[in-house]
């Protein structure tokens, strides 16, 4: 009897304390203000609300219970799904947590962090689940403040560092200037006080200083011409042989004064498509910092090679070399680099290598510098495309090519993307001529539709089109499996000719860059080279 007694006392203390504990519970989640505390049932529907939840979202909880969890999501979130997405993570993991934009009831957003926990039943049976949401929005200014502040920052050291830059290259330009300048006036006004052998060294020594402003002057409006995008060349077919003997005649005097030997091995098949001067200026920056740079007695070669449609222009020195933590940054506007690199040795702004990469780029080519190491000698390299060599014909002119000078492209498929009809025109023409299999597009939807028909084997497009634009026939084309074409050699044929523009045309797909006006001759073997090139690489 008193044990009967004794458990149903246990019992009913037991009971009292589980009633003692909810009500505690209860207490909490009502007292709770900085958390959103809430119940849903299994398909999401909120089932209880308390005063956070309230102060939160700004819902009473008889305006929100029975209503789908989704209500306080962003639209976007809700288009994409997320909210079913949280709850199958939560049920299938146990728990969830988020943080991101939440809506009010008034709909401004706040940044919270959410925490979704699956509530199971003593068999395994999802019940619904527990929600806690913490609305961190002040934290989240403060975080994009420092963000934003820690930005502002750099930028205020990035434009300190270019102020002082700026006044470092200023000061270098004064310097570099007054120092011929300063020797042109002294000696100027000596003239007429000096006996004959002494004017004629006064007089050498001023044209010699003032080839050196003007050489300085001419660096500083070209860099100017290049940022600006105003560098034009005059292009036709140049002679490498006429050129590389004009700029070693330019640095003869000046490696004769070191007794440095200079070499010159010539291809006199390689022949280019350039401005012969901008060429020769070319050369002669390679050549003049090989001398400046090599030691007395020492050697310098010129070759000249021809590989395929690329002619090779190499100028190796036997010089003091170059440092490997500084070869990638030679050819950066204004660098001089460490002592062993600087232009104490002669004067210069540390434009001519610089200024020689850019030339080389709008000729289409690349430069290259190669040593290893300090006094071990350097190598730069210059590869531009070959001229293509136009056969004699007796009487008059004619646009087409002609069969000694360009290949049969017989039963090659082409697909040329161009809206302006004379071009388009053109195009055809020449392709036709030699053999191919011409479609033509005038802009991205007739052309994706003429690779849905049957993929060509060459594409020729146009950068600038109607709508959207070459790049972007580009992108599409490159995301299509190669049975569809998607590896399709491509030719960009535009009258975006700057060298950025060969950077971006290349950078999205294609794989040559052809500023226009494009010989036919040369187009042809382009064509006829890419694909001899993508036959051996397939």
């Amino acid at each position: 009897m008193d044990d009967s007694r004794n458990k149903r006392m246990s019992l009913a203390q037991t009971t009292a304390r589980l009633r003692a504990s909810e009500e505690h519970f209860r207490l909490l989640v009502e007292s709770v203000r900085d958390y959103a505390i809430f119940l849903l049932d299994p398909e999401g529907y909120v089932a209880t609300w308390n005063p956070g939840a309230e102060r939160a979202k700004g819902y009473r909880a008889e305006e929100i219970i029975g209503r789908h969890f989704s209500e306080f999501y962003p639209e976007e979130d809700i288009r994409n799904g997320k909210c079913e997405m949280e709850l199958i993570v939560a049920a299938r993991d146990g728990r969830f947590e988020d943080e991101g934009w939440r809506k009010r009831k008034d709909g401004t957003l706040f940044w919270a962090n959410v925490v979704i926990t699956a509530l199971r039943d003593e068999r395994g049976d999802l019940v619904g689940y527990a929600k806690v949401t913490r609305d961190l929005t002040e934290r989240k200014r403060a975080e994009e403040e420092r963000v934003r502040l820690v930005a502002e920052q750099k930028a205020r050291e990035a434009a300190d560092a270019a102020n002082r830059a700026k006044d470092d290259f200023l000061a270098h330009v004064s310097h570099e200037l007054r120092t011929p300048l300063n020797a042109i006036l002294g000696w100027a006004r000596l003239l007429g006080t000096l006996d004959e052998a002494k004017r004629d060294r006064a007089i050498e020594t001023i044209e010699r200083n003032a080839d050196a402003m003007r050489q300085l002057i001419d660096d500083l409006l070209d860099v100017s011409r290049i940022i600006s995008g105003r560098m034009r060349l005059e292009v036709e077919t140049v002679d490498l042989a006429l050129v590389i003997e004009r700029a070693v005649e330019s640095v003869k005097v000046s490696a004769d004064g070191k007794g440095i030997r200079v070499n010159v091995l010539l291809d006199n098949s390689a022949a280019v498509l350039g401005d012969p001067s901008r060429l020769q200026q070319v050369i002669w920056n390679l050549l003049t910092n090989a001398v400046k740079f090599t030691p007395r007695g020492g050697r310098i070669s010129i070759i000249v090679r021809r590989f395929d449609s690329i002619a090779e222009i190499m100028v190796q020195d036997s010089g003091v070399g170059i440092a490997s933590d500084a070869l990638p940054h030679i050819f950066e506007p204004f660098w001089q680099g460490t002592d062993i690199m600087t232009n104490r040795a002669g004067r210069g702004l540390g434009l001519g290598l610089a200024i020689s990469r850019k030339l080389v780029e709008l000729h289409g080519g690349r430069i290259e510098a190669r040593s290893d190491g300090e006094g071990l000698g350097t190598s730069m390299s210059v590869m531009l495309p070959v001229a293509v060599a136009r056969a004699k014909r007796e009487g008059p002119p004619t646009s087409k090519p002609g069969p000694e000078s360009t290949p049969r492209l017989d039963g090659l498929r082409v697909l040329v993307v161009e809206d302006d009809h004379d071009a388009r025109e053109l195009v055809r023409t020449v392709m036709s001529d030699c053999g191919a299999v011409v479609t033509t597009a005038s802009d991205v939807p007739e052309a994706m539709a003429a690779f849905e028909r049957a993929p060509p084997d060459v594409l020729l497009s146009d950068i600038g089109l109607p709508g959207d634009d070459g790049y972007v026939l580009i992108r599409r084309i490159r995301s299509l499996p190669p049975e569809r074409g998607g590896r399709v050699p491509a030719v960009a044929m535009t009258a975006y000719a700057r060298s950025d523009d060969r950077v971006k045309a290349l950078s999205a797909g294609f794989i040559v860059h052809l500023p226009k006006p494009v010989e036919p001759t040369e187009l042809v073997m382009v064509v006829a080279a890419l694909v001899k090139h993508h036959a051996g690489n397939a």
